[in-house]
């Protein structure tokens, strides 16, 4: 039984969940890629038939683009192939200029669907669940599948909302950082420290806004971090009950946060979870913006709790050595026996 999808998004993230507890199946979907690729998203979601889940993570371009043309394409369907919907999207968010951050395209997702279910409602057909904030902490439990929340904060959401803050971003000093790090070790790189994302900076606010949640099905567990920040799901996970000692959350599966950027990860949450397989979807970037960091890299194989017994898997969607020829080398050789881990590349089903 196919149990993760891992679709090509290019530079963005779209997953199929396929769930299953006790005789019932579902179908759940996370995020749909940037608009460069949705049209492939799109056919490859319609083969679904009705999906139970949809979740759209947080409304960066490559995360919304997929799931925007599905909605606009279906939007005369009766019924309409999606069952619920969570969506963090607010009609009252600041636009910008950025390209990355698809405030307009949240917007027009809201409207379609508020404009679809005004059409199913007067045509007797049921309504698509969506209009509810999703919030960390809560539990929230299908027939297919059980669902814990990890993140955003109703504050961070209502941060994100009306958020008129300015854009910090330092272009020169990532490039040049991820050109050095290949230079230093994976041990040494694993020590740096993370600073936390700040409520000026719009967009971490807009990826500090990421939904994130464990999906617990019959067939695996999985951790699925969205764009989140470690100090949110660490927060959340001591609330569950879990620490770092002798309660960690054990987890088939972690979706790394944000492409395998190096500000969404740390050793602090890594040693909260226990699990050996890290899935990574990226084609290696878009512009400047590169994937994965190989700081990422370093804190996953070197974090202090760490089970140095078993290799750590890593699956990409993409061959890694297209996502270095984009991006940045992120490994170098011989690491992998050094370090226990193994690439598993260009995969689409996980095993």
């Amino acid at each position: 039984m196919r149990h993760i999808e891992m679709l090509k998004a290019l530079h963005g993230d779209a997953f199929i969940l396929y769930c299953r507890k006790g005789n019932n199946n579902g179908i759940v979907v996370v995020d749909g890629g940037p608009v460069q690729d949705s049209f492939k998203i799109v056919n490859r979601l319609e083969k679904l038939g009705t999906i139970d889940l949809m979740v759209l993570t947080h409304y960066d371009d490559d995360h919304i683009g997929g799931i925007l043309a599905y909605v606009k394409k279906h939007r005369n369907d009766k019924p309409f192939p999606i069952k619920e919907m969570w969506v963090n999207c607010a009609y009252q968010v600041p636009f910008n200029a950025s390209p990355n951050i698809s405030m307009r395209k949240a917007k027009k997702l809201a409207d379609e669907l508020t404009r679809i279910n005004s059409n199913l409602q007067d045509s007797g057909y049921p309504i698509i669940k969506w209009e509810e904030p999703v919030i960390a902490g809560e539990k929230r439990s299908f027939p297919f599948a059980d669902f814990h929340i990890l993140s955003p904060t109703k504050y961070i959401k209502d941060l994100n909302d009306t958020n008129y803050l300015k854009e910090i971003a330092n272009i020169s000093k990532n490039e040049n950082r991820q050109q050095e790090a290949i230079k230093t070790s994976l041990l040494d790189l694993s020590q740096n420290l993370k600073t936390k994302p700040s409520e000026n900076n719009k967009q971490e606010v807009i990826n500090w806004s990421s939904i994130a949640f464990i999906t617990i099905c019959d067939d695996y567990s999985v951790l699925m971090l969205g764009d989140s920040y470690p100090c949110t799901i660490i927060d959340s996970l001591k609330q569950e009950g879990y620490n770092s000692n002798d309660c960690r959350l054990i987890v088939d599966y972690v979706k790394v946060s944000h492409h395998g950027s190096c500000k969404n990860i740390n050793n602090e949450m890594l040693d909260m979870i226990e699990c050996n397989k890290f899935i990574l979807s990226t084609n290696g970037g878009a512009g400047r913006s590169c994937h994965p960091d190989r700081e990422s890299i370093a804190n996953i194989v070197c974090h202090e709790k760490r089970n140095k017994l078993i290799p750590v898997e890593f699956y990409f969607n993409y061959k890694k050595d297209k996502i270095e020829k984009r991006g940045y080398k992120f490994i170098n050789e011989g690491e992998d026996n050094e370090y226990s881990f193994v690439i598993y590349d260009d995969i689409q089903i996980l095993p």
